[in-house]
């Protein structure tokens, strides 16, 4: 049997990678800060829930075998707001992935990093480096475990996510904001939206993960998003052809003065997979999960946040 450990298993991503691994019948560790986090997959045979702070104390100490592969999914704060930019806590993030990585060494054969589409945002007016701390942070985060993983003897594989949504997630990322506006009428801010915008269905990043971890190549940087990626525009336009049919909608109304830069990105896509998710499908099904699981904000009349929609890339990616 397979074995992995999956960091920020309570998370959104980290908990569908995790049911997904224990239904390929892997022998998962979800580890997370609180036991409660992870207790919806305490159903599985296979999965043993690991609260701990994963600064405190060796890995070594508390997992009893060596295991195939380490997902790090795991980063401090928020992938909106002032967190992009707090040096410190993004300082904090590299030293505990680097720390993390130091000691899953000793016990993993894999260590697969989860690094952010962040690293690629640019701005009108210096477009030659990233411009927000949690880029950079991914970034360094990254090369330090792969040094890590070289000097142990362990293969190390990068794994760039951007904008991940679906059913489960429970955050106000850029998808489920524009949803609750389209299902309740809610007045939309909108940048002018020409630049290509990727967004992954959760199956799609998970079935992403799962196959660089087993097929891919050591020491290489996987993307896993589409090949061909429409703008922010066309999502808009296709997510109102589902949802609100009759909405015309105003596009330019807020300044666009960051982007992703995808050209490499997507040259990095790998060759064998595609994501298969239908778009339209899967906005409907996140939409309707949205109004079952939050019914008052989701189309039950009850509370609803101020929705603006700020540049597409200042939205939370990975």
């Amino acid at each position: 049997m397979n074995t992995a450990i999956v960091t920020g298993a309570g998370g959104f991503i980290g908990g569908a990678l995790s049911r997904e691994l224990l239904n390929l019948e892997y022998k998962v560790y979800g580890a997370d800060l609180k036991a409660e986090y992870l207790e919806p997959l305490c159903q599985f045979e296979n999965f043993i829930p690991v609260a701990i702070d994963l600064t405190c104390k060796a890995l070594s100490n508390i997992f009893p075998e060596t295991v195939d592969i380490m997902f790090y999914l795991s980063w401090g704060g928020s992938l909106g707001g002032k967190d992009l930019y707090d040096v410190e806590l993004q300082t904090n993030n590299i030293k505990t992935a680097a720390k993390v990585c130091e000691d899953s060494a000793k016990i993993c054969k894999k260590f697969i990093f989860a690094s952010s589409s962040y690293e690629h945002m640019k701005s009108n007016d210096t477009k030659d480096f990233p411009v927000n701390t949690y880029g950079i942070a991914k970034r360094a985060a990254g090369d330090i475990c792969a040094q890590i993983c070289s000097k142990n003897g362990t293969e190390y594989v990068k794994a760039v996510l951007t904008n991940t949504y679906g059913v489960g997630d429970r955050s106000k990322k850029a998808v489920n904001t524009i949803i609750n506006a389209m299902q309740n009428d809610l007045p939309l801010k909108l940048v002018e939206g020409n630049n290509p915008n990727d967004w992954v269905y959760i199956d799609d990043t998970v079935n992403g993960l799962i196959h660089i971890a087993e097929q891919g190549e050591a020491y290489r940087e996987y993307y896993i998003g589409h090949k061909n990626i429409s703008t922010f525009k066309d999502k808009i336009l296709s997510m109102g052809k589902a949802i609100c049919p009759e909405r015309q909608f105003t596009f330019g109304e807020m300044p666009e003065n960051t982007y992703i830069d995808y050209t490499e990105l997507t040259e990095r896509t790998p060759a064998d997979f595609e994501c298969q998710t239908d778009f339209k499908e899967s906005i409907m099904k996140t939409a309707n999960w949205l109004k079952s699981a939050y019914p008052a904000k989701f189309g039950g009349g009850g509370y609803n946040y101020q929705v603006v929609i700020m540049p597409a890339a200042r939205k939370a990616a990975a």
